[in-house]
């Protein structure tokens, strides 16, 4: 009887092992299932929130970027694979209004064009956007329209259509106004929290008047952007400069519990000419020799060595 039990465990156990192994490779094996790990020892770790922050933002700034920005050739392609980044709801609600529109768009020489000026935090996991839209219809042009958009996001699964683990789940557009958007240069930030801005220019370097309690970290091509974040909240308000080769632009940091700014897009406007350093030799400018002058000299200099 025991031999009879133990044979029994022992088969139990084989297969419990085989439909594991089949299960893990039928996963492993899956094209929509991406692993992501971060190699962060605690999911409360201070790196791991800052991640998870980060990746927020990245996501909302792409999301927009695809949903507004797009002509009539790629109109159904761009807004139909958007639709992987939303929740059920509002999926099918958008994809049945791309299909209305889809027609109607394709038939004419449209080009619509947007660019993200703000974005902020309203509380947890709801955000504000401010974007500036340009429509273009052949050879007409239309104002500028500023646009605000408010929005929640959700988790999901994490798959190669939608790698970001994140979903919109509401989203509202607010009625366009051809009003310039004041601009304003006092940021709001929660601590250990990042905040995002880009400037029109290649920064070379910033002035920072608490360098330690306010980390800075630049990325740098044609433009630049900078990511700022704060260890502990400021007990005052922080002055900032960001230097170019020619502008500079200047901001103050300020601590808040809640509704922090997440992205700021400073534009060429608000930046102010950067003053040149003044030499610091007083000698006078040694006048450059001509060429005749140094012919002269070499043939001088060889005929005294002969």
């Amino acid at each position: 009887m025991k031999k009879k039990l133990l044979e029994i465990l022992l088969s139990l156990a084989i297969l419990w092992a085989a439909t594991s192994t089949f299960l893990y490779v039928q996963l492993k094996n899956n094209p929509r299932v991406v692993a992501v790990t971060t190699g962060l020892n605690s999911p409360s770790s201070p790196e791991n929130f800052q991640l998870g922050e980060m990746e927020k933002i990245t996501f909302l700034r792409q999301y927009l970027e695809r949903y507004f920005n797009y002509d009539s050739n790629n109109f159904w392609q761009t807004q139909a694979s958007l639709s992987f980044l939303m929740a059920p709801e509002l999926r099918d609600r958008r994809l049945e209004e791309v299909r209305r529109l889809r027609e109607k768009i394709q038939q004419k020489n449209l080009i619509q064009k947007a660019q993200l000026i703000s974005l902020s935090s309203k509380g947890p996991n709801s955000f504000e956007a401010l974007i500036t839209q340009q429509l273009i219809e052949g050879q007409n042009k239309t104002s500028d329209l500023n646009i605000t958009i408010q929005m929640e996001l959700s988790t999901t699964e994490r798959t190669l259509e939608n790698p970001w683990g994140l979903v919109v789940k509401h989203m509202e557009i607010l009625a366009p106004t051809t009003d310039a958007a004041p601009f304003n240069s006092h940021l709001k930030i929660i601590a250990k929290n990042p905040l995002i801005i880009t400037f029109p220019c290649a920064i070379q370097n910033i002035e920072n008047s608490n360098e330690a309690d306010v980390k800075t970290k630049i990325t740098t091509f044609n433009v630049s952007e900078i990511q700022i974040t704060t260890a502990k909240g400021l007990s005052a308000p922080v002055t900032m400069k960001a230097l170019c080769k020619d502008s500079e632009f200047s901001f103050e940091l300020s601590a808040v519990d809640k509704q922090q700014d997440l992205f700021k897009a400073f534009p060429l406007e608000s930046g102010t000419a950067r003053k040149k350093d003044l030499p610091t030799s007083t000698q006078p400018k040694v006048r450059k020799k001509d060429i005749y002058e140094e012919a002269v000299e070499r043939a001088l200099r060889s005929k005294g060595s002969n």
